[in-house]
């Protein structure tokens, strides 16, 4: 068959029809890509809102974040000249949100879009609830907006491309954040040993940290704060003791008084006297040739430095003898021993010819053919001098013995402590009470006594490094008191006295709770003490006051906590230092009284070293190198061996600061003065995951109170980190 082309116009049909085919698919095809177009758009669209949707969430996430952590910062920095500390945390908190969104990319108005409140649980369901406005605040919510009109605004509405083609305008945009930092239960574990009043004794490592001028002002307020209590004339500025000579019946006796200095004596009379006699506390005595009114005196030789128990000071009496009465040839003699015992006098109705010596070691010495009349002084001479005369023979006229060629009649010499007046002064209690007005005066407190507070200043060893050895005073009783009777039930008003380190630390708990308070964060404070055991702080039972918070001794009423810790001493119970035992009691405290989602936190303070040891079992697979390898080298940069000094009351402390870690405790740590074992109060805290700080030793009062307030106020700014709280 053969086909025929018919042409029309030119062209063929077959090309016509092709033609007009082909415009129609262009109008599909456009309509097409029109379509497709605004898919690719609506695509582009709804992704760069998700993406803006998503840059504006992180970037109120972050402001949110940052705006709570300005907050505990602002609060920790803000100096002595802001007024309004809340005031000047929310301020800094508003502008750190709003430069931390800018910094992500997102515009926020940090007096519209940043609001703060409180984070509280509720007591009735144990739910956490916000109240919005609150303060302080502990939780912060940022907003971002995309909703103004004005397209040249920075919180402008978001331009779209798909939207505009049906005539629709930009697209608003809304996302906020609430960020917030968990309460958290404190315990501070507070070292309540005997070692808590060091500072304020004559401790050697006291001294060289602070030496003896401010050992003595503190314990100067120490007796001050105490008052008003009787004691007698007792000063604050010790004293020795005086002993006076008793009244005596005889007006031409002498007077006198002798104060005793441990191992001297100061005489004053008013008349000469020739000795002096030592009795010391050894049972050794030793008489001492002088010829003063007043004077001081102590052991010589063998004897120096002895304790001196008894002081005797003699006055020798002239003694005359008068010899036989003479007749003819035969004279009558007088011989007068002189007082100093030394010398004769010797008067004779004849004329002296011969005087001989004899001395106290058996020698004699003979003044020949005398040519001086009928009376004369003799003493011993060139290596004789200065001998004690025991006897004496005078001829004179044709008197005369066998003793020896030239020897006349024979005296003896009469001078002995019975022809003396000897006085007696005793440095004992009793005159010490009586030279204070003390004999009648009841002791102030439930434990001790005058007799051995006195004993106590002239035996104890602190004492004489202070220089304070037999002298009785206001600092010299604040030292026994804070070395002997310390206790509550012994010395109850020691919790009002500035002892250190104890009281510094007592100030730093106050600071703390002080802190926690301006910081708003709803943490709850309990106290735990431990000295040879350990016990839960929660109650105060005295004449003026009563507190118990045992139903809630982890609370959020701070006064309480305040009142309690302020009523406290050093050394309240006993004195040793059972660090493990404090960790163990926290931590059952915690277990049994912390609140649900709130994060369990010890602070734990030690002055010393563990000397006491809680029961304890090292846990399988104890790794040092694990637990304790800090530069995370692989060895561990603390360890103990059996060897080491104190190893078990040490690694008993170790053991309860890693079974307390384990049960979700944060331990941090702080270490007061030179005597701490900072390295294992680092271990303990590294162990939990916590923070430790020293306060070195060698700080002046004043500044001790300073660092120990502000190391506590460290460790307790180390809060958690903030959180994200969704569908507030």
């Amino acid at each position: 068959m053969k086909r025929f082309l018919v042409r029309v116009d030119g062209r063929d049909d077959a090309a016509n029809g092709f033609s007009k085919r082909k415009g129609a698919f262009m109008v599909l095809a456009f309509f097409c890509l029109m379509t497709l177009m605004a898919f690719v758009t609506l695509c582009i669209d709804i992704g760069s809102l998700a993406l803006e949707e998503t840059k504006m969430q992180n970037a109120v996430d972050a402001a949110a974040m940052a705006a709570i952590i300005e907050i505990n910062s602002s609060i920790a920095t803000a100096g002595p000249d802001v007024e309004d500390v809340t005031a000047y945390a929310v301020s800094s908190a508003r502008q750190v949100a709003a430069n931390v969104a800018l910094l992500n990319g997102s515009y926020i108005d940090p007096n519209l879009d940043v609001s703060f409140g409180r984070r509280t649980q509720n007591t009735e369901n144990g739910q956490f609830q916000i109240q919005w406005g609150a303060m302080p605040a502990n939780v912060v919510k940022v907003a971002a907006r995309r909703d103004n009109a004005d397209p040249t605004a920075p919180d402008a509405k978001v331009p779209v491309i798909f939207a505009g083609v049906f005539g629709n305008g930009p697209t608003e945009l809304h996302n906020d954040a609430v960020a917030y930092v968990d309460a958290r239960d404190i315990v501070a574990v507070i070292d309540f040993s005997a070692s808590m009043c060091n500072l304020s004794l004559f401790k050697q490592e006291s001294i060289d940290d602070l030496g003896y001028e401010a050992i003595e002002n503190n314990l100067t307020e120490v007796f001050e704060t105490l008052q008003p209590i009787d004691t007698g004339t007792m000063t604050e500025t010790p004293k020795h003791i005086t002993v006076y000579s008793p009244p005596s019946e005889n007006e031409g006796d002498p007077v006198v008084d002798v104060t005793f200095k441990f191992n001297e004596i100061t005489v004053n009379s008013d008349q000469p006297y020739q000795k002096i006699k030592l009795d010391y506390t050894d049972g050794t005595t030793q008489t001492l040739s002088v010829d003063d009114s007043s004077g001081t005196y102590s052991g010589t030789g063998n004897n120096a430095n002895k304790d001196i128990d008894t002081a005797w000071v003699i006055f020798v009496q002239d003694v005359t003898i008068t010899g036989a009465s003479g007749s003819g040839c035969k004279p009558t003699i007088s011989v007068t021993f002189l007082s100093d015992g030394t010398s004769v006098y010797i008067e004779s109705s004849k004329d002296l010819s011969n005087v001989v010596l004899e001395f106290a070691d058996g020698t004699h010495y003979k003044f020949d053919s005398l040519n001086q009349g009928k009376t004369g002084t003799f003493t011993g001479t060139g290596t004789n001098a200065g001998k004690q005369i025991t006897g004496v023979w005078v001829k004179s006229g044709c008197n005369q013995s066998s003793d020896g060629p030239g020897y006349g009649e024979r005296f003896d010499s009469p001078l002995t402590e019975q022809t003396s007046i000897a006085i007696e002064f005793q440095d004992n209690n009793e005159n010490v009470l009586a030279y204070f007005n003390l004999i009648d005066v009841p002791y102030p407190y439930p434990s001790g006594s005058w007799n051995a507070f006195i004993d106590y200043v002239r035996s104890h060893t602190d004492i004489l490094r202070g220089g304070y050895r037999e002298m009785y005073g206001g600092i010299t009783f604040a030292h026994y008191l804070l070395k002997m009777q310390s206790r509550a039930n012994q010395t109850p008003d020691l919790w009002k006295t500035p002892h250190y380190p104890f009281h510094a630390v007592k100030l730093g708990v106050q600071d703390l709770v002080d802190y926690l308070d301006g910081l708003g964060f709803s943490d709850h404070v309990g106290l735990v003490s431990y000295d040879t055991q350990h016990r839960i702080e929660c109650s105060v039972a005295h004449a003026d006051l009563s507190i118990d918070i045992s139903e809630s001794p982890i609370t959020g009423n701070y006064g309480a906590i305040k009142t309690i810790m302020d009523r406290k001493q050093a050394a309240e119970y006993l004195s040793s230092t059972n660090i493990a035992g404090g960790l163990w009691r926290a931590k059952e405290l915690l277990y049994n009284h912390g609140r649900q989602g709130a994060r369990p936190t010890i602070l734990l303070m030690t002055d010393g070293v563990p000397n006491v040891a809680e029961p304890y079992t090292i846990p399988a697979g104890w790794n040092w190198n694990e637990l304790f390898d800090y530069n995370r080298d692989g060895t561990a940069d603390y360890s103990l061996s059996p060897s080491s000094p104190n190893y078990h009351t040490k690694m008993s402390t170790l053991v309860h600061a890693k079974l307390t870690a384990d049960a979700g405790v944060t331990i941090h740590t702080l270490s007061v003065g030179s005597a701490a074992d900072t390295e294992l109060m680092k271990a303990i805290a590294w162990v939990s995951g916590g923070s430790s700080t020293h306060v070195p030793g060698g700080l002046a009062v004043d500044q001790l109170r300073s660092e120990i307030s502000s190391a506590f106020t460290r460790l307790t700014a180390l809060v958690p980190p903030p959180k994200l709280l969704s569908g507030e």
